[in-house]
């Protein structure tokens, strides 16, 4: 993620998948020379009638670097006999270095086509969001706050 005029300026982000619920990673954040650990946990999966129950540490907000802890319920739904979907998550993240909890959400909308559009509330500012996915590469654009723009590219392998 890119953030020009951010305090990070840049955050970059390898995720490891150790199995179906965990996942382990590390965040550098380039203006800090920072290292963040990272970790997301399911405790329950998400099944036809319930959301999945998840458990992150890590990052809590783009842009910020800030350390902190989540946890959320987040549920898929599957739209025009599968040509597009939906996703929520609502739940309370900790920000450790302000020692406050607050709410956090998000709503994406997917097409079968790579597009989503969405919106995530970090606790603090709302941020829109486009992105486009094809095979194992992804880019998009957030706009932080709904103001400053923030470029993102990922690639899994």
């Amino acid at each position: 993620m890119y953030a020009p005029g951010s305090i990070t300026t840049d955050e970059t982000f390898i995720w490891y998948r150790a199995n179906d619920r965990l996942r382990l990673g590390i965040a550098h954040l380039l203006k800090q020379n920072a290292i963040r650990y990272l970790a997301a946990y399911t405790l329950a999966p998400e099944t036809s009638r319930s959301p999945s129950v998840n458990l992150s540490a890590g990052v809590q907000g783009i842009g910020t670097g800030n350390p902190g802890y989540s946890a959320t319920l987040e549920k898929n739904f599957i739209l025009d006999g599968g040509k597009s979907s939906i996703n929520l998550f609502a739940g309370v993240g900790f920000r450790s270095n302000e020692n406050i909890a607050r709410e956090v959400a998000g709503l994406k909308f997917t097409t079968n086509d790579g597009f989503s559009i969405g919106i995530q509330d970090d606790g603090k500012l709302r941020n829109p969001f486009a992105t486009y996915a094809t095979g194992n590469f992804v880019a998009g654009i957030y706009l932080v706050g709904g103001e400053h723009p923030a470029f993102l590219f990922g690639m899994r392998f």
